[in-house]
Protein backbone atom coordinates (compact mmCIF):
# COMPACT_ATOMS: atom_id res chain seq x y z
CA UNK A 1 0.00 0.00 0.00
CA UNK A 2 1.15 3.36 -0.80
CA UNK A 3 0.84 6.95 0.38
CA UNK A 4 1.79 9.26 -1.95
CA UNK A 5 0.15 12.09 0.53
CA UNK A 6 2.46 11.34 3.29
CA UNK A 7 5.43 10.98 1.44
CA UNK A 8 5.27 14.19 -0.06
CA UNK A 9 4.31 15.82 3.32
CA UNK A 10 7.45 14.50 5.00
CA UNK A 11 9.46 15.72 1.96
CA UNK A 12 7.81 19.13 2.32
CA UNK A 13 9.04 19.05 6.18
CA UNK A 14 11.94 17.38 6.26
CA UNK A 15 12.93 18.08 2.51
CA UNK A 16 15.99 17.10 0.39
CA UNK A 17 19.19 17.83 1.59
CA UNK A 18 19.75 20.79 -0.93
CA UNK A 19 16.11 22.16 -0.25
CA UNK A 20 17.17 21.08 3.58
CA UNK A 21 19.94 23.31 3.57
CA UNK A 22 20.48 26.63 5.13
CA UNK A 23 20.00 29.89 2.70
CA UNK A 24 23.10 31.47 1.58
CA UNK A 25 22.84 35.49 1.56
CA UNK A 26 24.87 35.19 -1.90
CA UNK A 27 22.05 33.12 -3.52
CA UNK A 28 20.07 34.65 -6.00
CA UNK A 29 16.90 36.34 -4.32
CA UNK A 30 18.23 34.84 -1.23
CA UNK A 31 19.97 38.09 0.33
CA UNK A 32 16.64 39.67 0.73
CA UNK A 33 14.82 36.57 2.48
CA UNK A 34 17.85 36.24 4.71
CA UNK A 35 17.41 39.40 6.00
CA UNK A 36 14.03 38.60 6.21
CA UNK A 37 14.70 35.45 8.24
CA UNK A 38 17.33 37.13 10.38
CA UNK A 39 14.42 40.30 11.36
CA UNK A 40 12.06 37.30 12.61
CA UNK A 41 14.27 35.23 14.51
CA UNK A 42 15.94 38.37 16.04
CA UNK A 43 12.18 40.01 16.99
CA UNK A 44 11.22 36.34 18.26
CA UNK A 45 14.32 35.54 20.66
CA UNK A 46 13.52 40.02 21.97
CA UNK A 47 9.98 38.66 22.52
CA UNK A 48 11.04 35.40 24.09
CA UNK A 49 13.72 37.68 26.85
CA UNK A 50 10.03 40.06 27.14
CA UNK A 51 8.10 37.50 27.63
CA UNK A 52 9.86 35.83 30.34
CA UNK A 53 11.20 38.75 32.27
CA UNK A 54 7.08 40.07 32.40
CA UNK A 55 6.45 36.48 33.78
CA UNK A 56 8.92 36.33 36.10
CA UNK A 57 8.38 40.18 37.14
CA UNK A 58 4.63 39.80 37.18
CA UNK A 59 4.32 41.10 40.33
CA UNK A 60 6.55 44.10 40.21
CA UNK A 61 5.64 47.66 39.62
CA UNK A 62 6.36 48.37 35.88
CA UNK A 63 5.82 52.60 36.79
CA UNK A 64 8.62 52.41 39.37
CA UNK A 65 10.97 50.29 37.35
CA UNK A 66 9.57 52.89 34.04
CA UNK A 67 10.62 55.99 35.94
CA UNK A 68 13.79 54.39 36.85
CA UNK A 69 14.92 53.81 33.35
CA UNK A 70 13.63 57.38 32.09
CA UNK A 71 15.86 58.53 35.21
CA UNK A 72 19.07 56.58 34.20
CA UNK A 73 18.69 57.72 30.12
CA UNK A 74 18.13 61.48 31.70
CA UNK A 75 14.84 61.78 30.52
CA UNK A 76 12.48 64.53 32.33
CA UNK A 77 9.74 62.17 34.18
CA UNK A 78 8.00 65.37 35.07
CA UNK A 79 7.15 65.69 31.04
CA UNK A 80 3.40 64.37 30.19
CA UNK A 81 4.39 61.78 27.74
CA UNK A 82 6.58 60.29 30.50
CA UNK A 83 4.72 60.52 32.87
CA UNK A 84 1.22 58.91 31.24
CA UNK A 85 3.44 55.84 30.35
CA UNK A 86 4.66 56.03 34.50
CA UNK A 87 1.22 56.05 35.12
CA UNK A 88 -0.03 53.80 33.00
CA UNK A 89 2.61 50.78 33.63
CA UNK A 90 2.30 51.53 37.20
CA UNK A 91 -1.77 50.84 37.67
CA UNK A 92 -0.81 47.24 35.51
CA UNK A 93 -2.20 44.07 37.59
CA UNK A 94 -0.65 41.05 38.43
CA UNK A 95 -2.90 39.15 36.02
CA UNK A 96 -2.29 41.68 32.95
CA UNK A 97 1.49 41.72 33.03
CA UNK A 98 1.14 37.95 33.15
CA UNK A 99 -0.98 37.66 30.22
CA UNK A 100 1.02 40.56 28.61
CA UNK A 101 4.06 37.90 29.23
CA UNK A 102 2.31 34.73 27.80
CA UNK A 103 1.12 36.80 24.68
CA UNK A 104 4.80 37.71 23.98
CA UNK A 105 6.39 33.89 24.41
CA UNK A 106 3.18 32.71 21.97
CA UNK A 107 4.02 35.71 19.09
CA UNK A 108 7.64 34.55 20.16
CA UNK A 109 7.23 31.28 18.92
CA UNK A 110 5.60 32.48 15.70
CA UNK A 111 8.21 34.65 14.76
CA UNK A 112 11.04 32.47 15.50
CA UNK A 113 8.86 29.47 13.21
CA UNK A 114 8.63 31.95 10.41
CA UNK A 115 12.37 33.12 10.93
CA UNK A 116 14.35 29.69 10.83
CA UNK A 117 11.83 28.22 7.98
CA UNK A 118 12.85 31.40 5.87
CA UNK A 119 16.33 30.31 6.55
CA UNK A 120 15.58 26.94 5.46
CA UNK A 121 13.96 28.02 2.58
CA UNK A 122 10.59 26.30 3.29
CA UNK A 123 7.57 27.34 1.33
CA UNK A 124 5.03 27.06 4.43
CA UNK A 125 7.47 29.30 6.36
CA UNK A 126 7.33 32.03 3.37
CA UNK A 127 3.07 31.53 3.34
CA UNK A 128 2.82 31.73 7.28
CA UNK A 129 4.51 35.37 6.84
CA UNK A 130 2.37 36.25 4.44
CA UNK A 131 -0.12 35.53 6.05
CA UNK A 132 0.89 36.53 9.85
CA UNK A 133 2.21 39.71 8.42
CA UNK A 134 -1.15 40.16 6.60
CA UNK A 135 -2.91 40.40 8.89
CA UNK A 136 -1.54 42.66 11.39
CA UNK A 137 -1.77 45.47 8.51
CA UNK A 138 -5.17 46.62 8.91
CA UNK A 139 -4.56 46.53 12.89
CA UNK A 140 -1.68 48.32 12.24
CA UNK A 141 -3.34 50.81 9.19
CA UNK A 142 -5.95 51.56 12.14
CA UNK A 143 -3.68 52.63 14.70
CA UNK A 144 -1.39 55.00 12.05
CA UNK A 145 -4.60 56.80 11.28
CA UNK A 146 -5.95 57.09 15.47
CA UNK A 147 -2.12 58.29 16.10
CA UNK A 148 0.12 59.21 12.98
CA UNK A 149 3.60 58.44 13.09
CA UNK A 150 6.56 58.44 10.77
CA UNK A 151 8.07 55.48 12.65
CA UNK A 152 4.24 53.75 12.04
CA UNK A 153 4.30 54.71 8.63
CA UNK A 154 7.12 53.26 8.31
CA UNK A 155 6.75 49.93 10.15
CA UNK A 156 3.67 49.44 7.73
CA UNK A 157 5.48 50.15 4.73
CA UNK A 158 8.22 47.63 5.54
CA UNK A 159 5.37 44.68 6.38
CA UNK A 160 3.60 45.25 3.01
CA UNK A 161 6.82 45.80 1.04
CA UNK A 162 7.92 42.17 2.99
CA UNK A 163 4.50 40.37 2.24
CA UNK A 164 4.62 41.81 -1.84
CA UNK A 165 7.80 40.24 -1.71
CA UNK A 166 7.19 37.08 -0.29
CA UNK A 167 3.77 36.94 -2.74
CA UNK A 168 6.27 37.40 -5.64
CA UNK A 169 8.26 34.72 -4.45
CA UNK A 170 6.05 32.24 -3.76
CA UNK A 171 4.17 32.63 -7.40
CA UNK A 172 7.60 32.42 -8.78
CA UNK A 173 7.88 28.93 -7.20
CA UNK A 174 4.84 27.53 -8.33
CA UNK A 175 5.07 28.78 -11.40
Amino acid sequence: MSYPLGRRLARELIGASRQNAPMRSSESGGRLLWLIALERTLRGLLLVAAGIYLLARSGANFGDIANHIARRLELDPQRPFIRHIVAKLGHLKRHEVQLFGALALGYAALEITEGVGLFYRKRWAEWLTVVATSLLVPLEAYELVRHPSALKAGGIAVNVLIVAYLVRVVRRKSG
